[in-house]
Order: structure tokens, then sequence, then C-alpha cells
């Protein structure tokens, strides 16, 4: 999705989606303590769609020197969340997952990893999105179908 030497992380968009999708990445990339953690980053944004990367290794192996399960899923939920948020109004809304499944496919080792996620439908307080997650060379590591719901920030206030 990223325009080859540009730096860019998008599609073509509007400058306000340009701004919008600007202030997703570095609230997910400057923000997340959990992403920087485990090495996930924002590869590529458009409406109800993200790219995310996830570089593997053997610090998120399990036991068995394979990519651990929690990793996957987190790159899984990760992608279709933020593909929710370019929907979303970032002042007053946040996905919160209410629920994922994840069927894990094949194992992988030290590939990076790459998860497209896409909103399947966004309804005014609940959303249905997926994700594939896949390595470098296509390989399909899981896909995953994941309800949110949509937190309104001014009703999550105190009082």
């Amino acid at each position: 999705m990223s325009d080859e030497g540009t730096g860019r992380l998008w599609d073509a968009v509007t400058p306000e989606e340009e701004e919008r999708y600007f202030r997703i990445v570095t609230d997910r990339v400057e923000g997340s303590p959990y992403y920087k953690l485990i090495g996930m980053e924002v590869a590529g944004l458009s409406p109800g769609h993200s790219s995310l990367r996830l570089k593997a290794g053997p610090r998120i192996h399990n036991l068995g020197g394979i990519v651990h399960g929690g990793a996957i899923m987190s790159i899984a939920d990760a992608a279709a969340g933020v593909a929710l948020a370019t929907l979303l109004d970032k002042e007053r809304e946040r996905p919160m997952t209410i629920e994922i499944k994840v069927n894990f496919c094949s194992p992988s080792i030290d590939d990076d990893l790459f998860a497209e996620g896409s909103v399947v439908r966004k309804g005014s307080r609940i959303a249905t999105c997926e994700s594939e997650v896949k390595t470098k060379d296509g390989r399909i590591v899981a896909k995953s179908l994941a309800t949110y719901m949509i937190i309104d920030l001014a009703e999550e206030q105190p009082a």
C-alpha cells in the first residue's frame, strides 16, 4: 500500500483522510507499548482496511520454536481493529474487541508476518471485521473473524 520512496502508508486519499490516517498510525506506533514490545507496526491504511507487519524472530517463539499463537492472534486482532479505526472518529470513538476467533492454518518460524484487516460490516455500536495473516511469500498462517464494540469516549467519561 505504501508509495515507493514517498514514505506514505496509504492509498490516495483526501487531505482530511491523510491527516486522520497519520494520527491513527502515530497513536498505534508511538502510543502502544504492546505494539513496540512484540515488534508490530502499521504498514498501510485505506478506508476500512489495514496492513500490519510483525517482525518475527526467537523473542516471540513458543517452546516448540515457532511463532507463538498469542503473537499471531495479536496481529490478527490489531489488523482488524486498525481497519475499523479508519472508519471511526479518533477523537470520540475507539474499537474494543468483544470476541475474536482465529483459525491457525500453518506454523511460522522466522518469517516476518503480514496481516491484512478489513471491515465486514460497521453498525453504530457493533462492527464485524476479518483479517488474514501471511508470511512474506504469501503462505497463510491464520485467518480471523472478530466482533468489536464501538466505544463512545464521551459516554465513558466519569461524571
